[in-house]
């Protein structure tokens, strides 16, 4: 029982923490106009606790690091690869960041509820999940980069086809709507240009840029790509035929996606809405009956 009410106590915190911006959103107009000082006094909480969470990592990661197996590393490393290295991560600091989330919310934030009476299970419930969230931030920013990549390449391939059926060099045409566009293509591509100028072979280049993402448009581009040079094909008639396959491929994920969206309204209404609804309903009757009866309750008595 202490560990449902640990887990029930974790769960309202979280979504009091979820709830607190939405209830303080003044909305879209304010938000654009920008209120400095609001602003200022948020950006200086969050970045006192983001230099405690650093200033952690920056000590526990070198000591962590270098315990970790190959395979978690290599892992570690492709989750980072996918979601663009935010902010110039690397192993050694999500490590870093994972014990120092530990130990924040296991030690401090554990012992603080500690000392107003909450049951002491709580302390390993909140240090468990500060050593799983980096893991969530981390999954959900390579889907979110993934997903964006996904729908923003054939725009992206449309403009290059363009701009190299203008009689722009395939790279100068690449790094041009790669600055102009921006975004996770704009910054892969750039990321391959730069690896070309330092020596690397291109079409290792763009191997490497097919092992960094897990978006399968962005590899099928590199495929059909490298095969159309093998093949001799004009580049500019390859990138039309790929931005035509990869907005074909896009419908095709929406639809799939679509689909397996129908389970899950269906489920959440199932599991929420009806039992909701159906506690309203016997509570309207209660009360009614109450108010009638003179206090005798559903039941009698």
């Amino acid at each position: 029982m202490p560990i449902v009410f640990g887990a029930l106590t974790v769960l309202c915190l979280a979504v009091g923490l979820l709830a607190i911006p939405m209830l303080r959103d003044v909305g879209p107009v304010e938000r654009l106009g920008g209120r400095a000082g609001g602003a200022s006094e948020a950006t200086e909480r969050s970045s006192v606790t983001a230099k405690l969470v650093e200033t952690l990592a920056a000590r526990l990661g070198p000591v962590l690091a270098p315990s970790l197996r190959a395979s978690r590393r290599a892992s570690l490393e492709h989750k980072l690869d996918y979601a663009g290295r935010p902010a110039g991560m690397t192993v050694q600091r999500f490590v870093g960041r994972k014990a120092a989330l530990t130990l924040l919310l296991g030690v401090g934030v554990g012992g603080f509820f500690l000392l107003l009476g909450a049951s002491p299970i709580l302390i390993p419930i909140l240090a468990v999940g500060g050593w799983f969230a980096p893991d969530i931030y981390l999954s959900r920013a390579a889907r979110v980069r993934q997903s964006a990549i996904e729908r923003t390449l054939p725009d992206f391939l449309d403009i290059l086809a363009v701009s190299v059926r203008a009689g722009l060099g395939y790279r100068y045409a690449l790094r041009r709507v790669a600055e102009s566009l921006g975004g996770p293509v704009g910054e892969e591509m750039l990321t391959v240009l730069r690896q070309i100028d330092l020596g690397q072979d291109r079409r290792d280049a763009f191997l490497a840029l097919r092992e960094r993402n897990a978006s399968d448009s962005l590899k099928s581009f590199v495929a059909a790509q490298l095969q159309a040079e093998e093949l001799g094909v004009p580049l500019s008639e390859a990138l039309n035929d790929i931005a035509a396959d990869m907005r074909r491929m896009a419908g095709q994920n929406a639809r799939r996606e679509a689909q397996r969206a129908s389970p899950r309204v269906s489920l959440l209404v199932t599991t929420l809405i009806v039992p909701g609804s159906m506690i309203l309903i016997v509570l309207s009757m209660y009360f009614a009956m109450r108010g009638s009866s003179g206090g005798a309750g559903l039941f009698g008595g």
